[in-house]
């Protein structure tokens, strides 16, 4: 049985996966900033951390691919959805991602 600790973090990284297949016109990606202010619209109170942690665990199970870049001295770092993590997205089961909700 799991806890609501890590049911909320496995619909997280859904929403996640599910924030970067809806912008194709940026190639599958946005900035870890980004991605806080659209988790956050969808009501999950999470920082900043929580977001870079999701990025790097989910970049180690293929699912999305992390760069960081640099911007005026300062480091961002972006999300890339793979096709793995487009696939998990849409509804393939992965142990560290939430299922989403069945289409009607």
């Amino acid at each position: 049985m799991s806890s609501l600790a890590e049911d909320l973090a496995k619909d997280r990284r859904l929403v996640i996966l599910r924030l970067l297949s809806e912008v194709p016109g940026s190639g599958y990606s946005l900035s870890a900033s980004m991605l806080t202010k659209a988790v956050r619209r969808i009501r999950h109170a999470v920082y900043d951390d929580t977001i870079a942690a999701d990025i790097v665990l989910l970049e180690q199970h293929g699912l999305v691919l992390r760069e960081e870049e640099l911007h005026n001295g300062k480091t961002l770092v972006f999300a890339t959805l793979t096709k793995l993590g487009r696939d998990v997205a849409n509804g393939r089961p992965h142990p560290m991602v939430d299922q989403p909700s069945p289409k009607f």
